[in-house]
């Protein structure tokens, strides 16, 4: 599990390389083929080792490397 994990958060990561700004979790979802699970338990870990950051605009939320 830790290794599918490492798998998706780095395919966030570079969903974010590609774009150059804050991406919406819906894009994440929709860009990666994953679990739902998978998809939070993966941005949970990015965002607890401080890779990326969880922002609020509006009703949706982002994920940026600010």
């Amino acid at each position: 599990m830790i290794t599918e994990i490492g798998i998706a958060s780095g395919e966030i990561l570079n969903l974010m390389e590609e774009k150059k700004r804050p991406v919406s979790i819906s894009e994440i979802e929709s860009h990666l083929e994953n679990e739902k699970e998978l998809m939070y338990m993966s941005i949970g870990w990015l965002v607890r080792e401080g890779h990326v950051h969880m922002v609020n605009k509006g009703k949706d939320k982002f994920l940026c490397s600010c």
